[in-house]
């Protein structure tokens, strides 16, 4: 089964010697850039931060579940060479990377043009390996790996809110794990296992938005199945915080 690797935004299975992580989106500071945040390349220390995990675990292959890349559309000339940019950085990453471990990537939402020779790459329907599913979320996945014991699924960027009773509030992003609602599951997925349980990972790159799961709604794809209310939140360093249902 997965395991989170505490502390790092990474999943583990160690039968499949196998290191997991999702929403890198690779090139996100250039639109940043373009709205007058300068924060710099940041590939190199994405990539350093994958190597280690890669030889911390003594992994032979990683799973990207999802928007390796970030731009989607181009509009003009400055957003054309944003994206012409993005693409060195990916090939790049990829490059690196495939040398201390064989890549494999499921497509998300942002990954729509994605290519390389560097990585096996899946549609967005997700794949399986054994007895586990992959998918990034923004879509439904193919009923085929439905029948399966968990599957892992990105596309949020989970965070949970944390609020005082004098007002302040932050966020931590934060794991998601549970089962799906029975019927809506059967519903749409009539000959899966609907005792199929889900993990949802925080997004790789820190430099991602993303959703406070206990104040926000999730109506995109496989978020509408999911049992929310009575999934559990975990903190990156492994504190169970609880059912979401508690914490509004």
């Amino acid at each position: 089964m997965p395991a989170p690797i505490w502390n790092e935004r990474a999943l583990f299975i160690k039968k499949e010697k196998a290191v997991v992580i999702a929403d890198v989106h690779i090139g996100i500071e250039f639109e940043y850039s373009q709205q007058g945040v300068n924060i710099g390349v940041q590939t190199g220390k994405l990539l350093e931060r994958c190597k280690k995990l890669i030889e911390k675990t003594a992994a032979e292959k990683l799973i990207i579940v999802g928007d390796l890349k970030h731009i989607i559309l181009a509009k003009d000339e400055e957003e054309r060479e944003m994206r012409r940019r993005e693409q060195r950085e990916v090939r790049k990453f990829l490059e690196i990377l495939n040398e201390y471990a064989d890549i494999w990537i499921v497509k998300g939402n942002h990954d729509g043009r994605l290519q390389s020779k560097y990585a096996r790459i899946f549609g967005v329907k997700g794949m399986q390996i054994d007895d586990i599913s992959f998918a990034h979320g923004h879509c439904w996945a193919d009923e085929k790996i439905m029948n399966e014991k968990i599957i892992v699924l990105a596309h949020i960027h989970p965070f949970i809110r944390i609020s005082t009773k004098i007002g302040y509030s932050y966020l931590q992003p934060c794991w998601v794990r549970g089962k799906f609602q029975r019927e809506k599951f059967l519903e749409k997925y009539k000959n899966g296992n609907h005792k199929m349980k889900f993990i949802i990972m925080p997004a790789f790159n820190p430099l991602c938005g993303g959703i406070a799961v206990n104040r926000e709604k999730m109506e995109e794809a496989m978020m509408k199945i999911i049992d929310i209310e009575n999934a559990e939140i975990y903190l990156l360093n492994g504190l169970n915080l609880g059912r979401i249902r508690n914490l509004r």
